[in-house]
């Protein structure tokens, strides 16, 4: 299977290994998707046990990252049109963080995505 899918945007949340490690949530187009892995263009979001604001999540650049199926513990579809690249999250309340853009805002860390 080697399929292409140049208009999905997903935000995805990998496998943490060990309770004490950061959440990682990946957010950006996809790019490609096969048997072994998906191939997205998005950004990345590290995040510890606390997020009461946006100065406790990290984010990364922009960049193509692949990712192994064996790694992605969930997947949310985000409307084709949210701008990842140019989108801003912000403190909607104390533990829950949104990204948003222009058009759309989604969860990007709420007090149940904070797991362990």
């Amino acid at each position: 299977m080697n399929e292409q899918s140049m208009s999905e945007v997903w935000k995805v949340r990998t496998i943490k290994n060990y309770p004490e490690a950061h959440n990682h949530l990946l957010v950006g187009k996809v790019l490609e998707i096969t048997d072994s892995y998906v191939r997205m263009h998005c950004r990345s979001y590290h995040y510890g046990r606390v997020v009461n604001n946006t100065n406790d999540i990290q984010i990364g650049d922009v960049m193509i990252r692949v990712i192994p199926w064996s790694r992605i513990e969930i997947i949310n579809e985000l409307p084709s049109s949210f701008n990842y690249v140019r989108g801003d999250i912000v403190a909607d309340k104390e533990g829950q963080v949104l990204f948003q853009d222009n058009q759309h805002t989604c969860s990007l860390v709420t007090t149940f995505e904070r797991r362990y």
